[in-house]
C-alpha cells in the first residue's frame, strides 16, 4: 500500500476554497431570507439542508485528507475556522433580526413615501429592499403585502393610529402585528 504525503489539487479546492465559498453563498441566502418582515421559510430551510450536506461534504473530505494523504494541518486551517464562523455570525445575525432590522432602515423612507399615497393596488413592485406583491388601505395606515411567510400573507403596516391588535392573529383572515417601531407594524394575516 503506497502512502500520499502531498494532497491532490482536487482535494485542497474542494475544502480550502469550493467548500468555505459554498458555505458563504448559503449563509447568504439565509441572510437574505431572513430580511422579509416574516423569514421566507422555503429560501431559509432549503439554505438550511445545503448546510447540512455541505457540512456532510466537509466531514467526509476531511477523512480522506487525514487517512488517505495525511494533510491534517490543511484540514483543520481555514475550512474548519472560515465555514464554522460563517454558520455562527449567520445564526447570531438572524437571532437577533440583525437582516429584517437593516432591510427595514434602508427601505423605511420608501415605505413612508408609499404609504403617504396609499390606494389599493395588486400592482408588484420593489419598495426599498423588498417586494411588495399588493397594497392595501387599512382605518388611516396602509398594508404593504411583502414576500415572506409560508401559507400565511405578510408584511408591514403603517398605522399612525395603532394597531387594533398586538400579537398573533386569533382565526382565519385575522391579521396580526408585531410592533417595528413609531407607526411601523410588520403583520401575519392569516390564511
Amino acid at each position: 500500500m503506497t502512502v500520499h504525503t502531498g494532497a491532490p489539487r482536487w482535494w485542497r479546492a474542494t475544502t480550502g476554497i469550493a467548500v468555505p465559498c459554498l458555505v458563504a453563498a448559503t449563509c447568504g441566502v439565509m441572510l437574505w431570507s431572513s430580511a422579509a418582515p416574516v423569514v421566507d421559510f422555503v429560501y431559509f430551510m432549503l439554505a438550511g439542508w445545503a448546510l447540512v450536506l455541505l457540512g456532510i461534504a466537509w466531514l467526509v473530505l476531511v477523512v480522506i485528507g487525514w487517512f488517505r494523504y495525511r494533510t491534517v494541518r490543511r484540514t483543520l486551517l481555514a475550512p474548519a475556522v472560515v465555514a464554522p464562523a460563517l454558520v455562527l455570525v449567520t445564526a447570531v445575525l438572524v437571532v437577533v433580526q440583525a437582516p429584517f432590522r437593516l432591510g427595514f432602515l434602508v427601505s423605511k423612507p420608501a415605505l413612508a413615501d408609499a404609504a403617504a399615497e396609499c390606494t389599493f393596488s395588486l400592482e408588484h413592485r420593489r419598495i426599498g429592499v423588498y417586494s411588495v406583491r399588493s397594497t392595501r388601505e387599512l382605518d388611516g395606515g396602509c398594508l404593504f403585502f411583502t414576500q415572506g411567510g409560508l401559507i400565511d400573507s405578510v408584511g408591514i403596516a403603517y398605522l399612525p393610529e395603532g394597531a387594533p391588535h398586538l400579537g398573533a392573529p386569533r382565526r382565519d383572515g385575522d391579521i396580526g402585528y408585531d410592533h417595528i417601531g413609531g407607526d411601523w407594524y410588520r403583520f401575519v394575516e392569516r390564511f
